[in-house]
């Protein structure tokens, strides 16, 4: 049994065209380590200033929900100790409180026939 694997016949490939062949193969592999090194370090420099940009972007905002946090506890930790059952109940300082109902109706003239 004959077992062919280059249908074309072609000849074997000479020493020197091996040589160039795997030459080429290494700057090719090389030139896409060096380009995915470069990349990851732009994306990595990206990420940095974005996040540096968000954190300092934030800071206030952080501040402000420390600051609620930290009264938050506090109240709690005085309605705590004044466990009476006439105490008040805490209530937010400022801010407005819609509330609304939905209702869905369906007209008559907005409906197929036969229905």
């Amino acid at each position: 049994m004959n077992i062919n694997f280059d249908p074309a016949n072609r000849k074997p490939k000479g020493l020197m065209t091996q040589i160039l062949t795997l030459v080429v193969g290494v700057i090719t592999l090389g030139a896409a380590l060096l380009f995915s090194f470069v990349f990851f370090a732009v994306l990595a420099v990206a990420v940095l200033i974005f996040g540096g940009y968000f954190w300092w972007k934030t800071r206030a905002l952080r501040a402000q929900i420390r600051q609620q946090m930290q009264q938050m506890q506090e109240q709690a930790a005085a309605t705590h100790d004044h466990s009476d059952a006439a105490a008040e109940p805490i209530r937010p300082t400022d801010g407005e409180i819609i509330e609304g109902e939905a209702v869905r109706v369906q007209e008559e003239r907005t409906k197929l026939p036969g229905q």
